[in-house]
């Protein structure tokens, strides 16, 4: 075996140093990919951990799947109210008279 001057000996420390890192730093952000998986699935009332055991097993194809499957904004849409337009109060909207004035709603 050839000796190696010692600045080659400290690059080759380095380099193997860094590429033992990349696995710590995938397994990182992976469990981070998994916890906002699972807060994102269950802040939209799906089942966050089948998704979170998804994304664990299948890693970024999981997380494609999911942004895809989730939809847009937040799973529930947001409450219908009307306002009346005499007395200023919120109304639900199947009323066809203001519960509070008695005025006719449009």
């Amino acid at each position: 075996m050839i000796p190696l001057p010692i600045g080659q000996m400290e690059w080759i420390t380095w380099m193997y140093g860094t590429i033992c890192l990349i696995p710590v730093i995938y397994w990182i952000v992976a469990i981070l990919l998994c916890v906002w998986v699972y807060r994102d699935a269950e802040s939209r009332g799906m089942n966050g951990a089948l998704w979170l055991i998804i994304v664990l097993i299948t890693g970024i194809l999981g997380f494609i799947i999911y942004v895809v499957v989730r939809g847009g904004e937040k799973g529930r849409p947001p409450p219908v109210t009307r306002v009346c337009t005499n007395c200023g109060r919120t109304v639900p909207p199947e009323v066809k008279f203001c519960p509070y004035c008695g005025k006719e709603l449009p």
